[in-house]
């Protein structure tokens, strides 16, 4: 019989993570009066952290979420791939895969270790909201 590894030894954001990138989206998203819904998700694509600034769409909850796990999962910001292959994507996940512009990966010295994902403004808005939260946890990290 093969011996096999029975757990995983995988680098992950912590809830101390989320906090950071939430408090700074949502300072840029007040900055550019974009009110924004915020996800911050773990490497498995398990929320870890949510924030909707006072004005944000509330059907822009499950976008952002979707945006922040997508992204974990492609190790790759949201939003490339073409339109037909997302949106089938999205269609055979239940909403669960999100093809729009707004997450991104957080990857540190090459791992990937969660994603933010943002909705309620322009993808514009959204990629600049997301940019702040990432930069902070990696600064963070960096500082560390």
């Amino acid at each position: 019989m093969l011996k096999l590894p029975l757990i995983q030894n995988r680098k992950q954001l912590t809830y101390a993570a989320a906090a950071i990138a939430v408090e700074a989206a949502v300072v840029k998203s007040r900055e550019i009066a974009a009110p924004e819904c915020i996800a911050v998700v773990d490497a498995g694509g398990n929320l870890l952290a949510f924030a909707r600034v006072d004005g944000a769409a509330v059907l822009a909850r499950d976008p952002a979420i979707a945006k922040a796990a997508t992204s974990a999962s492609l190790s790759a910001p949201t939003g490339g791939l073409p339109f037909e292959f997302g949106a089938n994507l999205g269609l055979a996940s239940h909403g669960g895969i999100a093809n729009l512009g707004g997450g991104l990966p957080i990857v540190f010295a090459g791992d990937t270790l969660g994603a933010i994902g943002v909705g309620s403004g322009t993808t514009e808005q959204d990629v600049a909201v997301a940019e702040a939260g990432r930069d902070a946890v990696l600064a963070a990290l960096a500082a560390a």
